[in-house]
C-alpha cells in the first residue's frame, strides 16, 4: 500500500477544516465580534485551545503535503512543476479556508497560529522563526495584533534575504500570511480571532442595606440598583 495514500487526505483534512468547526458556541459568539482597533491583544488567544490546535494542523498539514508533493528527481523539470504547482495550490486553499466565514454574515479571520505552524514548515524555522518574532513583537508595540498580518511578510522577506533563503518557498509563504489582511481590506470587514471564550459574569441586583438615624421618619426613597435601575423602598426607623 502506498504510504502517500493516506499521508496526503491527512494533509488535506489538517489544512482544510476551518477553525470555527472547532469553536465552541460561546467562542463563536465572539467571532462574530470583530476586533476593535485597540483588541485584546495576544493573551486571550493563548488562552484558547483552539489556537493551539491550529498550530499543529498549520504544520502538520503543511509537512504532510510537501512530504507527498516533493520535488520530483532530476530531468522530470516539467513534473516538477506541477508537483510544485499542486502543493501551492493547496496551502492557498488552505489558507483561505481558515480566513474566510461563511456564518449569518461573512467574516475575516485571523489564523495567527495557523498560519505560525505553516510558516514554520514552509520558510523554516530560522527564517520563519525569527520572522514572527520581530513581526509579532513590531505589532504588540503598536497595542493591535491584527498589524502581525503586515510585519510578518516583510520580515519574511527581509530575513529570507539575511539567509539567502529567498525563494518561491518564502515568498509564497509572505504572501500567504498578508492574505488575511488584505482580505479585510478588499472586503471592508475587520478581521476577527478565535479568543477565550469568557463566562458571562451575572449582576448582584440585592440593593446594599442603608441605615438610618433612630427615630427616623417612615417614608419612600429611590435606590440606584447595580444596573443603574431606580427602584423604590420605604424606609424607617
Amino acid at each position: 500500500m502506498n504510504l502517500d495514500y493516506v499521508l496526503l487526505p491527512l494533509g488535506l483534512i489538517c489544512l482544510g477544516i476551518p477553525s470555527p468547526a472547532m469553536c465552541s458556541a460561546r467562542a463563536r459568539e465572539r467571532l462574530r465580534q470583530p476586533a476593535r482597533r485597540r483588541d485584546g491583544g495576544l493573551r486571550p488567544m493563548l488562552w484558547s485551545p483552539v489556537n493551539w490546535m491550529d498550530l499543529v494542523r498549520g504544520a502538520a498539514g503543511a509537512w504532510l503535503v510537501r512530504s507527498v508533493l516533493q520535488v520530483a528527481p532530476g530531468g522530470q523539470d516539467d513534473l516538477a512543476r506541477t508537483f510544485m504547482a499542486a502543493q501551492l495550490s493547496v496551502l492557498f486553499l488552505g489558507v483561505v479556508a481558515q480566513s474566510v466565514w461563511i456564518d449569518r454574515n461573512p467574516r475575516i479571520i485571523g489564523p495567527a497560529f495557523f498560519l505560525t505552524g505553516m510558516t514554520l514548515v514552509v520558510a523554516g524555522p530560522l527564517t520563519g522563526g525569527f520572522a514572527l518574532v520581530l513581526g509579532v513583537a513590531c505589532a504588540l508595540m503598536f497595542g493591535r495584533f491584527s498589524l502581525a498580518f503586515r510585519f510578518v511578510p516583510a520580515a519574511l522577506l527581509g530575513f529570507g534575504a539575511l539567509f539567502h533563503t529567498l525563494g518561491i518557498n518564502t515568498l509564497f509563504n509572505a504572501a500567504l500570511f498578508g492574505m488575511p489582511a488584505f482580505l479585510s481590506f478588499a472586503s471592508g470587514l475587520r478581521l476577527a480571532f478565535v479568543r477565550r471564550a469568557e463566562p458571562a459574569r451575572g449582576l448582584d441586583y440585592r440593593a446594599d442595606p442603608v441605615e438610618f438615624p433612630i427615630g427616623g421618619k417612615e417614608q419612600d426613597a429611590v435606590v440606584i440598583r447595580p444596573d443603574f435601575t431606580p427602584s423604590r423602598v420605604t424606609i424607617g426607623g
